[in-house]
């Protein structure tokens, strides 16, 4: 007698090393919770939100390298699940999403919940998939986690139709076939070598495909031997030590005009693990006149597509920055080193971090000075999108130990899941959610999660009352024409409390780094309401300033 689909499929997971997939249960995939209750192969977490399953695969992904796994009702619990999957895309993540589907004799006749996968996924997922057949659900899953991790990853969708996941096979689970890494020639990395050699002032731009550890330990070592300046791209500072001489800064959201001026100073720009999207190239101006580019990136289809390129090299960021470090560099010369002090000086001069008085609240860089202070070298930071994230991105200094988790696509909502995800992998690892008063109530009910699961989250507010990045905008483009971006917020410390959870509040400076540690030390899910300024819009920005402008 043979088996289920639904435990075709789930061994064909567990033979792909995956231990964990994240869902909010739905009617349409019941054969996988049956099979689960039999035979509990994988963790399966319950979530409180599809987006928030989701963001939780994508961040695991993040941890992991490898793909993350969510599974999601069909129609309202895929269209839910979206928002990860764009930002598995924009930030090329791999991540399945296993949807469930009407019954195959209701396709095409517009059953309730039934959605045409490849119209609705098709600008966003790298291929979707739908299972007629029990016998080749092993195939079509293999399939999707395989491309979904080769190349440059992103997400994949399968739907599945409930009457085959119910449905009996004798097919046999499928494994993982032999990784194929992308490895540069020994010609290639000569004449990246040769290009050094001549740079009067090279740096190089590192994404997130040199995540790993032995990605980052490669590239401290490529960067010491060359002595290059280092840039990280959006979301991935964590790749190298901000305190290490060569660090230069972060290209991301209006990075300071100094670390701009020195990668648009620069002779040669060598650019490591990533696509070279808008931030990185500061809006495309990489490579401007009297530069040369050089791109390193597993998938050819992505070199040269954004920005001209004078070498292109399909190659994983790690075994490339190797082969570079093991090269026979030259000697630095006065003017090369002269040149990394520059750079590393201009980081120094725009990253100390000084709070300012306001009269409507804390400045929210006192958390982050507190955070430097209290979290220790191996935690793990979870980032959500808005602007009280500048006082991170510009000031935290980053240890290579430690870990970011954010989303490259700027989607609000990632930063409770994502430290959800991460104190689950790693209960042995310090996990703090930085989140805005917007964020915190789109995906903050994971919290429920965090306590279902005993996941140690440290979820950091900041509570302004206000959609901070829409009115930095506003007050940019329209000053003094504000419009539906306060917000009336609960209390959140009490908010926590209701969830069983540790709740604090910061209202002074003073009480930022004493609350920090005690909600550190908490046994569970803690959060911290800071009551932060409005007036202080971001870490660079007064409303008032941008008014007289």
């Amino acid at each position: 007698m043979g088996k289920t689909a639904a435990k075709l499929l789930l061994d064909t997971l567990v033979m792909h090393g995956v231990d964990r997939a994240f869902c909010v249960p739905g009617e349409s995939y019941l054969a996988v919770m049956s099979e689960l209750h039999d035979d509990p192969v994988l963790h399966l977490v319950t979530c409180r939100h599809e987006g928030g399953a989701a963001f939780m695969a994508l961040a695991d992904a993040k941890l992991t390298g490898k793909v993350g796994v969510v599974f999601a009702s069909r129609g309202p619990g895929a269209t839910n699940a979206s928002i990860a999957a764009h930002s598995a895309e924009q930030g090329a993540q791999p991540l399945l999403l296993l949807l469930g589907q009407v019954g195959t004799r209701r396709l095409g006749r517009n059953a309730t919940q039934e959605m045409d996968f490849t119209k609705t996924f098709g600008d966003i997922a790298k291929r979707v998939e739908e299972v007629h057949d029990p016998d080749r659900i092993a195939e079509i899953v293999a399939r999707a986690i395989r491309i979904a991790e080769s190349g440059t990853p992103g997400p994949v969708v399968v739907a599945l139709p409930t009457d085959v996941l119910e449905a009996l096979t004798d097919a046999k689970p499928l494994g993982r076939q032999p990784a194929v890494q992308a490895r540069a020639a020994d010609s290639d990395v000569a004449a990246v070598a040769d290009m050094l050699a001549e740079a009067e002032r090279p740096v190089i731009i590192v994404g997130g495909r040199a995540h790993r550890p032995d990605g980052r330990q490669a590239l401290r070592s490529a960067a010491e031997a060359w002595s290059l300046p280092v840039f990280a791209t959006f979301e991935h500072q964590d790749v190298f030590d901000h305190d290490h001489p060569n660090f230069a800064g972060e290209l991301g959201i209006r990075p300071p005009a100094p670390w701009q001026e020195i990668a648009k100073g620069a002779d040669l720009v060598l650019a490591v693990g990533t696509r070279l999207g808008d931030m990185a190239t500061l809006n495309g101006s990489i490579p401007g006149p009297g530069q040369r580019l050089i791109q390193v990136y597993p998938d050819a289809a992505q070199i040269g597509r954004n920005q001209p390129v004078a070498l292109g090299i399909v190659s994983e960021a790690a075994p490339f920055l190797e082969a570079l470090a093991a090269r026979n560099a030259p000697p630095a010369s006065e003017a090369r080193k002269s040149w990394v002090r520059k750079a590393h000086g201009a980081y120094e001069q725009t990253s100390r971090l000084e709070p300012r008085d306001a009269p409507d609240g804390m400045d929210f860089g006192h958390m982050i000075l507190a955070m430097q202070k209290h979290l220790p070298a191996d935690a793990v930071i979870t980032s959500d999108a808005g602007s009280f994230a500048s006082w991170m991105h510009r000031h935290f200094r980053f240890k290579a130990t430690q870990t970011l988790l954010g989303s490259e696509a700027g989607a609000m909502g990632m930063g409770v899941p994502a430290a959800v995800a991460a104190a689950i992998r790693h209960p042995e690892r310090q996990v703090v959610a930085l989140v805005g008063d917007g964020g915190a109530l789109m995906t903050g009910s994971e919290l429920a999660t965090a306590v279902k699961e005993k996941a140690k989250v440290r979820i950091v507010i900041s509570n302004n009352n206000n959609y901070g990045t829409i009115r930095f905008h506003q007050e940019t483009h329209f000053p003094g024409r504000t419009h539906a971006t306060d917000l009336v917020n609960p209390d959140f410390a009490a908010w926590a409390r209701a969830f069983g959870a540790a709740g604090f509040t910061v209202r002074k400076a003073e009480e930022a780094g004493p609350v920090l540690k005690e909600a550190l030390a908490a046994d569970g899910p803690a959060v911290i309401d800071v009551l932060t300024s409005l007036e202080n819009v971001d870490s660079a920005n007064t409303i008032k300033a941008l008014r007289s402008r």
